[in-house]
């Protein structure tokens, strides 16, 4: 395993404590190792009960981030709605979604041959 790769299993394991941290649900990991061309490691995707929610978590997982690696994320994307935040951090992006908003753009259908891991949730 790569360098550029082992960083990038690193930082998906710290985002799904981010989101374990605040109670977000249903997340599941895509996998991009084996498809040729990708711009990215990994997918992180989870689901939050409210945009209040989808704010807390995207938090969680910067502040968790920085506190473990110092990165901050190259951008991030919605949260004047809160409907679907999207952290990128170069080889990860992580999508915190509502459960609605998540259906219809329905990420995981898109990636559907690619390995995905889901993570049971924290209660």
């Amino acid at each position: 395993m790569g360098k550029q790769r082992k960083e990038a299993e690193i930082l998906t394991q710290i985002a799904i404590k981010g989101i374990q941290n605040k109670k977000g649900k249903d997340i599941t990991v895509i996998d991009f190792e084996n498809v040729e061309g990708s711009l990215f490691e990994y997918y992180v995707i989870c689901t939050a009960n409210s945009p209040s929610h989808v704010d807390a978590i995207t938090d969680s997982i910067d502040r968790e981030i920085k506190i473990a690696t110092g990165l901050n994320p190259k951008r991030v994307e919605g949260l004047q709605n809160c409907q679907w935040v999207l952290l990128d951090y170069f080889d990860v992006v992580i999508h915190v979604f509502l459960q609605q908003t998540r259906e219809f753009y329905n990420i995981e259908a898109m990636w559907k041959d690619v390995k995905q891991t889901h993570i049971e949730d924290v209660e």
